[in-house]
């Protein structure tokens, strides 16, 4: 079941979060080395993807799956398609996004 919207938590902030600590006028960029760039209708596309698998992580398994994650890197040809996104967990552990991102960077290139 989604989490219902809540108050960020920064002192005076009216924002609305969900699935986040903090709103992004209260959260640090995050370097992007791939240079990756959320499309346009990204949150839209990224929260049908959660539903649509039901917030469990296409990598391990388990419930609580907090991001959408290409199945085939775009540095490999890969769409931004629902058929070509899961649900995976990225924000809170088990960090699979994280580790499934390092094996793709590891494995060649064909």
């Amino acid at each position: 079941m989604p989490k219902a919207p809540r108050r960020c938590p920064s002192p005076g902030c009216t924002n609305l979060i969900r699935h986040t600590a903090y709103c992004p006028d209260h959260t640090e960029a995050w370097a992007n080395p791939s240079g990756w760039v959320k499309p346009k209708g990204w949150d839209r596309i990224r929260q049908a993807v959660l539903e649509r698998d039901n917030y469990i992580c296409h990598e391990c398994g388990h419930s609580g799956a907090d991001t959408a994650d290409h199945v085939i890197p775009q540095s490999r040809g890969g769409p931004d398609t629902m058929a070509n996104l899961a649900a995976v967990h990225d924000r809170v552990p088990p960090h699979c996004h994280r580790a499934k991102t390092g094996r793709d960077r590891a494995r060649p290139t064909l």
